[in-house]
């Protein structure tokens, strides 16, 4: 965080979504000046076409990158850093705990109800490297299998202990932690990452968020996803994949469809801002 001194204010979720836009802003200007492909995922891309923004109850903004224009952006990174209000962080930086990206709003810090992690201690947005994926979808499940195992690990360390969802949860993460916690989360995240990276994106008929978490119901059809749409989200117009239907079809079915309010769910966590 800055140098500055102030009184810290905790924000409301409408003034976390409008940090969020502004981290958000810093990352697009960065992806429109050096032609770096980017496309709105998960809920941000549901977020759009349901609501033109922001899902009324969400947190956080997720984007997706195809691998080489991911790194492409890394490459970038001490541009994002210099101005001191930002920080782009990643695992393949060494200094974030996820395999992916993150940038953060340094004028901000947080905390997670579940989760601890000491690379992830201001509000930021999502970025998430996308990977060939093969046409033999036995061969796309075993990866995902694969990464999917590792990213329960990393979670696990990151959780914080005396609390949980449920009374049996907060009484065996002591103990699961424990069993977990010799296993380094450098080598864990080269594994996942050597993993993503098996197939490249150029080589092959399908793509997906390995990194991500969701699963293999998000590969998609490369060349279709690649065409980028133009879409609003808030005050801004975006990218999203030209298959965003598909996309959105095989993550939530439905999607129009408003979910049950006990699903309507956040990050669980206090956001606070440096005031001036």
């Amino acid at each position: 965080m800055n140098n500055n001194t102030g009184e810290m204010k905790k924000l409301d979720l409408g003034e976390i979504q409008q940090r969020e836009l502004r981290i958000f802003k810093v990352f697009t200007d960065i992806c429109e000046r050096y032609g770096i492909r980017y496309y709105l995922a998960g809920g941000t891309l549901l977020g759009a076409v349901r609501h033109k923004g922001f899902i009324p109850w969400d947190d956080d903004i997720d984007v997706n990158m195809p691998r080489e224009d991911y790194d492409r952006l890394l490459s970038h990174a001490d541009e994002i850093n210099a101005s001191g209000d930002y920080k782009l962080a990643a695992c393949e930086l060494g200094d974030l705990n996820y395999p992916f990206a993150k940038i953060y709003d340094l004028h901000t810090s947080i905390r997670k109800l579940y989760d601890q992690d000491e690379t992830e201690k201001n509000l930021w947005i999502d970025i998430f490297p996308m990977d060939g994926l093969p046409d033999d979808e036995k061969e796309v499940k075993r990866i995902f299998r694969k990464t999917l195992a590792a990213r329960r690990i990393l979670r696990v360390k990151q959780a914080r202990t005396g609390e949980g969802k449920t009374a049996l949860r907060k009484a065996l993460k002591p103990f699961i932690k424990a069993l977990v916690s010799p296993l380094d989360d450098a080598r864990i995240l080269d594994y996942i990452n050597r993993t993503c990276r098996t197939y490249k994106v150029d080589e092959c008929g399908y793509m997906g968020g390995i990194a991500n978490g969701y699963g293999p119901q998000e590969r998609v059809p490369r060349k279709l996803y690649l065409k980028s749409v133009p879409m609003q989200f808030e005050d801004m117009v975006v990218s999203a994949p030209g298959c965003w239907e598909y996309y959105l079809r095989n993550l939530y079915g439905d999607y129009m469809q408003l979910p049950p309010e006990e699903k309507r769910i956040t990050h669980d966590m206090d956001v606070w801002v440096q005031e001036d």
